[in-house]
Order: C-alpha cells, then sequence, then structure tokens
C-alpha cells in the first residue's frame, strides 16, 4: 500500500473517530434535552397517556378477557383434537380451522354460562336479603332498644352517667342543627341541588361505559383467540428484528416463564376460590345460617385475593348475619377461620402448589407493595408480578456467582462469616455455635481480620508510590 492510500486510510480514520465522538456527545445533549422536556411537561405527558389509555380501553378488556379464558379455549383444544385424531388422523389446514372456531364458541359459550348463572343466583338472592333486611330491621332495632333500656334502668348510675351523656349529645346536636345544617340546606344543598345530581348521572353514564366496554372487548377477544399465535409470532419476529440474539432469547424466555407464572395462579386462584365457595355454602345451609347463597359469593370472589381477601369478604358478611343473630355471626366467623385454615394449608397448596415460588413473607409484601399502588387491582396481580420480578433477579444472582466460581445454593451462605481463597480452592467459613450464641471468639493469627490486611496492602502501595516520587525528583 503506498503512503498516499495510508494517508487517506488515517484521515478518514480520525474523521470517523471524530465524528462517532461529536455523534455520542449529540446524542447526550438530546437525552437530556428530552429529560427536561418530560420533567417540565410531566402533567401533560400523564394526562396524554391517560387519554390513550381511554380510548384504547376496550382493546385492553379484550385482552384481559381472552388471556382469562386461554386456559378453557386451550383445555377444550386438547379435547377436540384428541377426539378428532384418535384413529390416528391428520387434520387438515381446514379441519384446523374449524376445530379453532369451535374451541371459541364453546370457550364463550361457558363464559357466558357461568356469568349467567352466577347472576341468576346472586341477584335474586340479593333482592330477598334486601327484602328481609328492609322488614326485619325494625324489629331489631326495636329488640336491641329494649335490652339497653333494661340494661340501663337496671344500674343506677348507668342511668345516671347515660341520661347526662345524652343531654350533652342533645344539646351539641341542637347546636350544630341551627348553626350549620338548616344554614347549609337553605344555602348551599337545595339551591345546587342540580349539581349534586351531577356526580350521581356521571356514576350511571360509567357504568354504561364500561358495559359498552366489555361488549367491545368481548369482540376484540374473540379475534385476539382465533389469531394469537399469528399474534406471538409477529411479537417473536418484533424482538428478534430490535435485539440482539442473545438478548431476545432472554426477553423471550422470561416473557414465556412470566405467562406461566400468571395464568398458572390466576387460573389456579379461580378453582381454588370457586371450591372455597362451594364448601362456604354447603356447610351454612347444613347450619341454617342467613344469607348462605349471598354470603358465599361474597366469600368466594373475595378469595381470590392472596392474604386479606377472606378478611374483606368476612368482614361485610359478619355484619350482614350479625344483624339477624349475633350468635350465628359468631358461628360463622369460626366458619370462616376454619374455612381459611384448609384452604390455606390443604386446598390451596394442591391446587396452585409452586406456582409462584414465593415464601409467605413475600407473598404478604408483594400485596401490600402493588395493592398501595394499585389498589384491589394491585392486590390481584401482585403476587405474580412480583414472583416474575422475583424469578428475574435470582437468575441474574446466580449467574454473576457463577462467573466468580461460587456456589449459587442459599443454603451455603447460612451463618456465614467469610469466603477464603486458597490457591484455586474457596473454604466457606461460618460462624461457631459460641459466636451465634454471642460468646467472645479467642483470637488466632490464622483468623486475622481481612479488612486489616487490606489495610496493609494499602499502606504498601502508598509507600511504594512516595519512594517512586521521590526517585523521579533526584532524576
Amino acid at each position: 500500500m503506498s503512503d498516499k492510500n495510508l494517508k487517506k486510510e488515517s484521515e478518514g480514520n480520525i474523521f470517523k473517530e471524530a465524528f462517532s465522538k461529536w455523534l455520542g456527545l449529540f446524542l447526550v445533549l438530546v437525552a437530556v434535552g428530552a429529560l427536561c422536556f418530560a420533567m417540565i411537561n410531566i402533567n401533560h405527558i400523564f394526562a396524554g397517556i391517560a387519554y390513550i389509555i381511554g380510548i384504547i380501553r376496550p382493546v385492553l378488556y379484550g385482552c384481559v378477557i381472552a388471556y382469562i379464558l386461554n386456559p378453557l379455549m386451550k383445555m377444550y383444544k386438547r379435547m377436540i383434537t384428541k377426539i378428532m385424531t384418535r384413529n390416528g388422523k391428520v387434520l387438515s389446514e381446514k379441519a384446523e380451522g374449524w376445530t379453532d372456531a369451535g374451541t371459541i364458541v364453546l370457550t364463550l359459550l361457558t363464559g357466558v354460562l357461568i356469568i349467567t348463572v352466577l347472576i341468576m343466583m346472586v341477584i335474586p338472592q340479593i333482592v330477598t336479603s334486601v327484602v328481609t333486611l328492609a322488614d326485619s330491621l325494625p324489629s331489631q332495632v326495636n329488640d336491641y332498644y329494649k335490652n339497653i333500656v333494661t340494661m340501663i334502668e337496671d344500674n343506677r348510675f348507668l342511668a345516671d352517667t347515660m341520661q347526662e351523656a345524652v343531654l350533652q349529645v342533645t344539646k351539641f346536636f341542637d347546636e350544630k342543627m341551627m348553626t350549620e345544617f338548616i344554614p347549609w340546606l337553605r344555602t348551599e344543598l337545595l339551591p345546587n341541588i342540580n349539581t349534586f345530581a351531577k356526580p350521581f348521572m356521571d356514576g350511571v353514564a360509567a357504568v354504561f361505559n364500561v358495559l359498552y366496554n366489555l361488549l367491545i372487548g368481548l369482540i376484540v377477544a374473540i379475534y385476539l383467540m382465533k389469531s394469537k399465535r399469528i399474534f406471538a409470532a409477529q411479537s417473536k419476529k418484533l424482538v428478534y428484528g430490535v435485539f440482539k440474539k442473545s438478548h431476545a432469547d432472554i426477553i423471550i424466555h422470561y416473557v414465556r416463564v412470566s405467562n406461566d407464572m400468571f395464568s398458572g395462579f390466576i387460573s389456579g386462584k379461580i378453582v381454588d376460590s370457586t371450591i372455597i365457595g362451594i364448601i362456604c355454602f354447603v356447610v351454612m345451609s347444613i347450619m341454617q345460617l342467613p344469607y348462605a347463597l349471598l354470603v358465599s359469593v361474597i366469600v368466594g370472589v373475595t378469595n381470590v385475593i392472596p392474604v386479606f381477601g377472606p378478611y374483606i369478604g368476612a368482614i361485610p358478611s359478619i355484619l350482614l348475619i350479625l344483624l339477624v343473630d349475633p350468635m350465628q355471626a359468631l358461628y360463622f366467623l369460626i366458619l370462616i377461620v376454619v374455612l381459611q385454615q384448609l384452604d390455606g394449608n390443604i386446598i390451596g397448596p394442591a391446587i396452585l402448589g409452586e406456582s409462584t415460588g414465593l415464601s409467605a413473607f413475600w407473598v404478604l409484601f408483594s400485596i401490600l407493595l402493588f395493592g398501595g399502588i394499585w389498589g384491589i387491582f394491585g392486590m390481584l396481580i401482585g403476587c405474580p408480578l412480583f414472583a416474575v420480578i422475583y424469578r428475574i433477579i435470582r437468575d441474574f444472582i446466580a449467574m454473576r456467582l457463577e462467573k466468580r466460581s461460587l456456589l449459587v445454593s442459599t443454603q451455603s451462605y447460612m451463618d456465614l462469616k467469610q469466603i477464603n481463597v486458597e490457591g484455586e480452592k474457596l473454604q466457606y467459613i461460618r460462624y461457631s455455635k459460641e459466636e451465634l450464641q454471642g460468646k467472645k471468639e479467642k483470637k488466632t493469627p490464622a483468623k486475622e481480620s481481612t479488612l486489616l490486611k487490606f489495610f496493609d496492602r494499602f499502606k504498601k502501595k502508598l509507600r511504594k508510590g512516595s519512594a517512586n516520587k521521590e526517585d523521579d525528583t533526584l532524576d
């Protein structure tokens, strides 16, 4: 190669290097500017995101419906395929299409049938419960009033104390009525009755809007279930087109893990809660407790929420039964405690198994964390979502430990004091029983502190550096 070509090549390399440096600086400045713009207009950005989510809400509903119905669809697909290929037949493309259509129809019919049966069971029970409650509430209140009056009359000190308290309370409410409530009624409520009626109308409109979105979401779910293989293939194609192959493999692997955890947890929880609701209804019917069907539906639905679900369903149910008979409310409380012990120790583990791989502490932590962020929805998805995050962190730590030739098992780090390196071998030193019990350890030269060794090496380096500087000064 001539000197002229070498000169051109070197100039080209210098130009490329300078261009890459300036391009990197330019991209950094663009990123900083975009971040500053986002921070300044954060409210508008969130408002825009909320507006977009509001537009595509039917699609989101459809995705949720399709995802919940997907396990049922897969079950029907296996059953129909097994029937059609029992004599060693191979399904043609046309038969495969008819099979998919049949599974979608059966899945939707099953879902609609379940919802219809629940509505037909619950709505009449709710109406009956409300009518019974309206009929029995005055007599219950009257009985409670008579019991309280009798108890007060039998105790002179309590009667005098209650009389004074009632007079004070009556005086307080009279003052509040004359000075605050009646003026507010005249000046605020009556002139602005239309303003107070608007939130009610907005609520009614919101209910119809949700029903409309669910209807459109059901249509979207049909398309998603019909073309789920195509969408999955397109998603994989997109991931492999954007990321490196090694990174794309990791992304697809964890998407698959997330799907297994979410689908296993949600379907298992639905089956578990259904069993709990049925057992609750049977036992309440045998014990002749009131509102058996309504309470069992409440208990079964709220049981979907881990840990806190049983209490969320038990509290209103106990209050409802308490209006009928306090002793029956106590029996129901005992039933709920026994039922939740049965669910937590036998039914739940048998159905869910190790679907999340989380300990009881992390389950509670995930529900509190995501419940605080997203409310009831966060309680529902918090456990499987945190399980995915936990799995990713666990695999990353395991990969880092393997690169450093360290043990991955958690048991290897129980009561660990330090890890010593002796040649190519690693020695895991644990605390002795005396040290764990708080007794002082006798210091030996062989157990010199690692921190002291580090400071000794650091001092030697400083001395060596100062000696080198002195040599340079003399030169």
